[in-house]
């Protein structure tokens, strides 16, 4: 065991960006979008309406696949 204090001014470098995290990135939006429009798209068919819900449900799939992707890239 050394007696020096770790050292907190060593800056970590995030390592680089590979394909598979675009890929990923991608996904999570598309797929954010598609799942919540399906929600909308079936709540408008149970409730009787044309398309109440499917717009409200594709911008609220697209804001939460959004922030998830800002949560992830933000960790370190």
């Amino acid at each position: 065991m050394s007696s020096e204090p770790a050292r907190k001014s060593e800056k970590r470098t995030p390592p680089a960006p590979r394909e598979s995290d675009g890929w990923a990135l991608f996904s999570t939006l598309l797929s954010g979008v598609l799942v919540w429009s399906a929600i909308g798209w079936a709540a408008d068919k149970l409730l009787g309406f044309q398309a109440l819900f499917l717009p409200i449900g594709a911008v609220l799939g697209m804001v939460g696949a959004i922030y998830v992707i800002v949560v992830k890239t933000r960790q370190v």
